[in-house]
């Protein structure tokens, strides 16, 4: 019995999890789009992150809505975008990793990849740090952050 609730517990919190990953925010933009809660990773090359992801992946549009549109805060390790309607999605500063590996500006700068590229060596990317919410292009092999929309 004690294995069977330990079983049990263990697929509530997996399930919990499972949720939280998967929900989407509404934060009363003008086109509509939803944008996840949470991360779907650090540090995917642009053609990675364009396989995994494909049109999940938000476009330099959306990125500039966003920017547009909410109010940002910097909390200390990240940014807070705050919706015209009240509602807010937290971006960690993840910083991003260089095409030979390196990581770079963790905790001081959060790099994100649109699926807007520029050129096959350079995509669009959301960047952020404690003074500025921009749209850049970054090298597609890049290792950034994901943040997915619908």
């Amino acid at each position: 019995m004690k294995k069977l609730l330990s079983f049990c517990l263990i697929c509530l919190v997996a399930m919990s999890a499972k949720a939280q990953q998967s929900t989407y925010v509404d934060l009363g933009l003008p086109s509509g789009t939803l944008w996840k809660a949470y991360n779907d990773g650090a540090h995917f090359t642009y053609h990675e992150a364009v396989h995994f992801f494909g049109d999940n992946l938000p476009t330099q549009e959306q990125y500039e809505e966003l920017k547009a549109f909410c109010d940002w805060q910097w909390t200390g390790s990240g940014c807070k975008a705050i919706g015209p309607n009240g509602n807010s999605i937290y971006f960690p500063a993840s910083g991003y990793r260089l095409c030979t590996g390196v990581l770079r500006v963790e905790g001081v700068y959060g790099h994100y990849w649109s699926r807007t590229s520029s050129s096959s060596d350079y995509a669009v990317s959301f960047t952020f740090g404690s003074l500025k919410v921009d749209l850049d292009y970054s090298r597609c092999c890049f290792e950034q952050s994901v943040r997915l929309v619908k």
